[in-house]
């Protein structure tokens, strides 16, 4: 089996993209991006929680630090193959994600505070490679973190699963632009979701998006390269707060969102609106100051260029007349 990192630490940007911007932002990625070599992956992720889901309840307060717990399998289910335990921490828009292979009854034993070495020794891996990576320095440490937010939180259970449709987008070899390196672009769709709180028979999966829509998310180590500005300008798309688990939870729950969180869905909507009527600017035709500030800001969000704000705005100006902006 291929190795995994068991470590990841970079900023992960969302974008909320329909039919017709999904298609457009994967013609631009072609000259730089592809496919990895998993292609579309089923992914199953079983999000614990406490039993009046108290984890996601704080998440969506928008606090400094946030942390998520999860099982996540890929492909079909199948008793041998590895399940990964992954602590998703999140600290000043920084994620955190550590992870360890285990096997499946290894990890619900884990979950309900089994010490890690003791699961394992019970239901080991059946591939090789990764039983013996299971009781490295490494491992062992991450599994301390993640027994530390079960003892922190718990007792914790299985809350809501996540199911998805996924591509994966890696820079190519002979790419042009080395600040490319690191960008890996993932593609979220036909995502639906399962309440486990909810009785058996009430646990059909439901549609969390719209058909045809998709989560589009950049994750990289520091900057954007140019051509992803460019291209997410091109088709219209901007940055987006939107939680898998956050979003089925509030529809599980039947709740409104917390102010902090309808906050930055009411700002993201209105740079939307932004967006579009600048678009429409005709050409020579001066923009809006607020326009002028929502490029700069925008793309600082982005942190996608290698020069200074000031510098950008100006580019923009220049660039309006032929419709970039």
């Amino acid at each position: 089996m291929a190795e995994f990192t068991g470590t990841f630490e970079r900023k992960e940007v969302k974008y909320r993209l329909n039919t017709m911007q999904v298609r457009a932002i994967k013609q631009a990625l072609s000259a730089h991006m592809a496919p990895d070599e998993y292609g579309q992956t089923s992914i199953t992720s079983v999000y614990y929680d406490t039993p009046n889901r108290d984890m996601i309840s704080r998440s969506l307060e928008k606090p400094a630090y946030k942390e998520k717990l999860r099982l996540r399998t890929y492909g079909p289910r199948n008793a041998s193959a590895p399940v990964f335990v992954e602590l998703k921490k999140k600290h000043e828009g920084i994620v955190y994600k550590r992870r360890i292979a285990a096997s499946e009854p290894a990890a619900q034993l884990l979950m309900v505070g089994v010490p890690y070495e003791r699961a394992i020794s019970r239901h080991p891996l059946a591939d090789e490679a990764l039983e013996a990576d299971s009781r490295s320095a490494r491992n062992l440490q991450i599994a301390e973190e993640i027994a530390a937010c079960v003892r922190r939180n718990g007792p914790v259970l299985p809350s809501i699963a996540i199911l998805v449709e996924r591509v994966a987008w890696a820079p190519l070899l002979d790419a042009r632009g080395a600040e490319a390196e690191g960008v890996r672009i993932t593609f979220d769709e036909r995502i639906r979701y399962r309440d486990l709180f909810a009785p058996e028979e009430q646990r059909a999966s439901v549609p969390l998006l719209a058909a045809g829509e998709a989560i589009m998310e950049v994750k990289v180590p520091g900057a954007y390269p140019l051509w992803l500005v460019r291209a997410l300008d091109d088709c219209g798309a901007y940055p987006t707060s939107f939680s898998k688990y956050g979003e089925a939870y509030l529809a599980c729950e039947g709740k409104a969102a917390p102010k902090a969180y309808r906050e930055q869905v009411a700002f993201d909507e209105a740079m939307r609106g932004e967006q579009e009527r600048s678009r429409e600017c005709p050409p020579g035709r001066p923009i809006a100051r607020i326009k002028l500030v929502y490029a700069c800001d925008r793309h600082c969000r982005h942190e996608s260029v290698g020069f200074a704000a000031s510098q950008y705005r100006y580019w923009r100006i220049s660039l309006c007349s032929s419709r970039f902006f």
